[in-house]
């Protein structure tokens, strides 16, 4: 299984990455920045995308709209990983733009979802 990740919250984005290599034994790509992960994100083939909503310069909707486009990707699960997630706003535009599932950030309980979500990629 192979999991893209992009938060430019480095501690964030590379505890995920460590839990996602250790629970799932997956192979984890992360980036830092929207751009770089539009930049990999076609060869790398991921198989679920996990984004930010709330990145500088381009955010997650924005990054989730570029990446569908790209055909290797469109039908793959995105989840928005966000501290935005109880936001009726964040969720109607991440459903709108095609975000499969809407998960906060910053407990326990979520990140378990989150792992148990991916389980199922």
């Amino acid at each position: 299984m192979k999991i893209l990740i992009a938060d430019d919250d480095i501690d964030a984005a590379d505890s995920l990455a460590v839990l996602v290599r250790v629970v799932l034994d997956a192979d984890v790509c992360v980036f830092y920045d929207a751009e770089s992960a539009l930049a990999s994100a076609g060869d790398y083939r991921p198989d679920a995308v996990v984004l930010d909503i709330n990145m500088p310069g381009m955010d997650g909707f924005q990054t989730a709209r570029r990446l569908k486009k790209d055909r290797r990707l469109e039908r793959k699960p995105f989840i928005a990983h966000t501290a935005a997630a109880d936001d009726p706003l964040v969720r109607k535009i991440a459903r709108r733009v095609g975000f499969k599932h809407v998960i906060s950030k910053g407990d326990a309980d979520s990140v378990t979802t989150l792992i148990d979500l991916l389980a199922e990629v």
